[in-house]
C-alpha cells in the first residue's frame, strides 16, 4: 500500500479524464499555488496530456489547453499563499476566473487538498472522481501521498457524501465567478446520488471528514479516539497534539503491547520533550534523501531539480482490536489543523485477515538496506529557527488579504491605470507594501488608495504582485484583487501576444487540426529546434493543411468552430494570412457544431472540388 519504490501515482494521470469522457467541471483545493504549476492542469483537463515541463513551455500548447478548459474547473488556495512566478507570462491572465483565495475571519489557515471532477462521454454518462491528496499545486517533490475514488450516480439519494458537498458549500462564498458557484452547485446537488467505490474489497467503509466548516470539528473525524497502535506521518507536529495523541492509548488487554510510531521532519523534533519522545519510535528520512538531489545537482539554486525532498504525506493509521483505521488528507499532526484551519482527511476502514496496522511500516520502509527512514532516539541540537520577521510579513500578508481590497480600471489617452483601495486593514504598522500588477513591472507604496499609472491593456488583470518589508527582510507574493473595468478586448490581446504572426497562427492551425496534441506539440517544438522557415500558406505545407481541413470538416468538424473561433479572436488581417481566410470561407457553411453524419462526407468533398486525393 505505501512503497514508495514502485506504488507511485501521476498527478497528470489523476486528473486527466478516462478514454471516452472529457471533463465537464473540476473543483480542487490547496493550500499553496504556483501558477507555474497550475498551467499543467488545463493541460491534463483539456488536452489529457502529462504536465511534462517541455510541453509546458510550449505557449501554443498550453494556449489551447487554457481554451479549452479555464471555464471548466476552479481552485480555491489560502490568502496570500500564491508564489511570484520567475517570469510574467501573460497566459497567466487566462487563469484569473479560475483561482479564488480564501481567507479565514478566525486567522487560521485553508489547508485542505482535494479534487473533485466530473467527466461526462459522448453518451450522456456521468464519472465523478474525487482525488484526496496531501500536496500543494508547487513543483516541491517532497514525498506525498494521493487517493482516489471514482463513483457514478445511482436511483437512490445517499447521505454519505454530505460532509463533502457541506465543504463545497462552504467554497461558494469565496467564488466572485456567478458561473463557476452554478457549477458548484450542481456538483453539489449531484454529490446526493453519486455512489463512491473504494475498489478495494479490504477498504470495507469510507467516510469524508472536513474540520473547521460549520458542523464539523476535530471530534467528529475519531483521530483522537483511544486506540491500541498507532502510526502518525506529519511533516508538522505540535507537542500538545502529541501528547493529546499518547494519552489516548489503551493498555491492560490482550492487546497491552501498545505501539506508537510517529514520521516527521528532522527539524520539527526540538518540539517534543525528551519524555514524550520516548513514547514513540520516531523516525526521519535521511539526510541522504533529504539532501539527494540538491547534492546530485549542485549548488544551482536556479535548477529546477535541486530541490529537498522530505516527508510531506499526513497519515494517521490506528487500530483498536481487531479494528483498522487509516486518515489520509491535509491535516498536520498540529494544534491549527485541529483547532481553526480548514482541512479534509478520508477516512478508511481496512479489513483483511492476518492484517496488522503495523504492517503498513514494512511497505514504507523496505528491506534494512534501502530503508529511507531513519530512526531517531536522541533529540537533536535545535536548529536556528527563521527569522521572526519572515514570520510577521507572511502574517502580515494575509491579514492584508482578509481586509477590502478592490481595483478599479482607469483610462488615460492610450494608456490605463489602476486605483486599488483598501479598507478594513489592521494589520502591522511597520511593515511597507508595495503593490502592482503581475504583468507589469510598475509597482507603489500600498495606501489606503493607491493609482499605478502608465499600464498597456496586456499588464491589466486580477493578480497583483505584493511585496512586504521589515527591517531590511521582504517577501513576495502573488495575490488576487478584484477589478472592475477590466476592457473586454483583453483577452483578444492577450492571444494577439501569444499568436503574433503568420507564422506562429499557421502552426497554431495545425496544431488544432492534429489527432494527436502531443506529437503535434512535438513537432513544433522540433520544427523551432531545426531552423525552419516561415510557414507561409502558399508553400508545401498548404496541401497538407487543406487535407487535413477537408479530414476534420468530415470526422470532426467542432475543430472548424475552433478556426473560427481564434479568427474573431485575433481579427488581424497581418496574422490571419488572406490565403488562409480565403481557404476557410470554402469551409463555413459545413460548422455545424456537432460531428458530420457519413452521409454527408461525399458532398462536402464535392464542394472541395475532389475526393481525398485533391491537392
Amino acid at each position: 500500500m505505501l512503497k514508495p519504490d514502485d506504488n507511485r501515482l501521476n498527478y497528470s494521470d489523476l486528473l486527466t479524464p478516462p478514454a471516452g469522457y472529457e471533463v465537464e467541471f473540476a473543483l480542487g483545493t490547496i493550500y499553496t499555488l504556483d501558477l507555474e504549476a497550475l498551467v499543467g492542469v488545463p493541460l491534463s483537463l483539456g488536452l489529457s496530456e502529462e504536465m511534462d515541463r517541455t510541453i509546458m513551455d510550449d505557449p501554443i500548447y498550453v494556449l489551447e489547453g487554457l481554451r479549452k478548459s479555464a471555464d471548466k474547473f476552479a481552485i480555491f488556495c489560502e490568502g496570500g499563499q500564491i508564489k511570484v512566478p520567475r517570469e510574467n507570462n501573460s497566459i497567466f491572465a487566462l487563469m484569473e476566473n479560475s483561482v479564488f483565495e480564501v481567507s479565514l475571519a478566525n486567522g487560521k489557515s485553508f489547508h485542505p487538498k482535494l479534487w473533485l471532477i466530473k467527466y461526462r462521454n459522448e453518451d450522456g454518462e456521468a464519472l465523478y472522481r474525487l482525488l484526496v491528496l496531501t500536496r500543494n499545486m508547487t513543483f516541491d517533490r517532497s514525498w506525498d501521498i494521493a487517493i482516489a475514488l471514482e463513483g457514478q450516480k445511482v436511483s437512490e439519494q445517499t447521505a454519505k457524501n454530505r460532509p463533502l458537498a457541506d465543504l463545497l458549500q462552504f467554497l461558494t462564498r469565496y467564488s466572485t465567478n456567478h458561473e463557476k458557484v452554478r457549477k458548484i452547485h450542481q456538483l453539489m446537488s449531484d454529490l446526493k446520488y453519486v455512489q463512491f467505490d473504494p475498489v478495494q474489497k479490504q477498504i470495507s467503509d469510507f467516510e469524508f471528514c472536513p474540520i473547521g466548516i460549520d458542523g464539523y470539528e476535530k471530534a467528529s473525524t475519531g483521530v483522537f479516539d483511544t486506540f491500541h497502535k498507532l502510526i502518525v506521518i506529519s511533516p508538522f507536529i505540535s507537542e500538545s497534539t502529541i501528547r493529546e495523541l499518547h494519552e489516548k492509548t489503551l493498555t491492560g488487554s490482550k492487546y497491552n503491547t501498545p505501539e506508537r510510531v510517529l514520521i516527521t521532519r528532522k527539524t520539527e523534533l526540538h518540539k517534543l520533550s525528551p519524555e514524550l519522545m520516548a513514547e514513540f519510535e520516531v523516525y526521519t528520512l535521511k539526510d541522504s534523501v533529504v539532501d539527494g538531489e540538491s547534492a546530485i545537482s549542485g549548488e544551482n539554486e536556479s535548477d529546477e531539480i535541486a530541490q529537498l525532498q522530505d516527508i510531506h504525506a499526513k497519515l494517521y493509521a490506528k487500530s483498536k482490536y481487531n479494528h483498522h483505521l487509516i486518515y489520509v488528507g491535509s491535516a498536520n499532526c498540529s494544534r491549527n489543523a485541529f483547532h481553526g484551519n480548514v482541512e479534509f482527511l478520508l477516512k478508511l476502514t481496512y479489513r483483511k485477515r492476518g492484517f496488522q496496522i503495523m504492517h503498513l511500516l514494512d511497505d514504507l520502509f523496505g528491506e534494512d538496506d534501502d530503508n529511507p527512514f531513519e530512526r531517531i532516539e536522541e533529540l537533536p541540537a535545535k536548529k536556528e529557527d527563521e527569522s521572526d520577521v519572515i514570520e510577521q510579513l507572511q502574517k502580515g500578508i494575509k491579514q492584508l488579504c482578509r481586509s477590502q481590497l478592490n481595483a478599479t480600471v482607469l483610462q488615460e489617452d492610450n494608456a490605463y491605470a489602476v486605483e486599488i483601495t483598501v479598507a478594513d486593514f489592521h494589520g502591522d504598522e511597520a511593515i511597507e507594501f508595495t503593490v502592482g500588477p503581475l504583468l507589469s513591472t510598475a509597482t507603489e507604496v500600498l495606501q489606503i488608495t493607491t493609482l499605478i499609472n502608465g499600464l498597456s491593456m496586456l499588464e491589466l488583470g486580477h493578480f497583483y504582485k505584493i511585496r512586504a518589508e521589515k527591517n531590511g527582510e521582504s517577501i513576495e507574493r502573488v495575490i488576487k484583487i478584484d477589478t472592475t473595468d477590466v476592457p473586454e478586448e483583453r483577452e483578444h490581446e492577450i492571444f494577439r501576444s501569444i499568436i503574433k504572426d503568420s507564422y506562429t497562427f499557421l502552426r497554431y492551425i495545425a496544431f488544432l487540426l492534429a489527432d494527436d496534441f502531443l506529437m503535434a506539440a512535438l513537432e513544433n517544438l522540433e520544427k523551432q529546434h531545426s531552423g525552419f522557415g516561415s510557414w507561409d500558406v502558399q508553400d508545401s505545407d498548404h496541401p497538407v493543411i487543406y487535407e487535413n481541413m477537408l479530414k476534420t470538416a468530415a470526422h470532426s468538424p467542432e475543430k472548424l468552430e475552433d478556426i473560427e473561433n481564434m479568427i474573431r479572436m485575433i481579427e488581424d488581417d497581418s496574422i490571419v494570412p488572406p490565403e488562409f481566410n480565403q481557404l476557410y470561407q470554402t469551409f463555413i457553411p459545413h460548422i455545424t457544431g456537432s460531428k458530420t453524419p457519413t452521409s454527408k462526407v461525399p458532398s462536402i468533398q464535392r464542394s472541395l472540388g475532389g475526393g481525398s486525393n485533391s491537392p
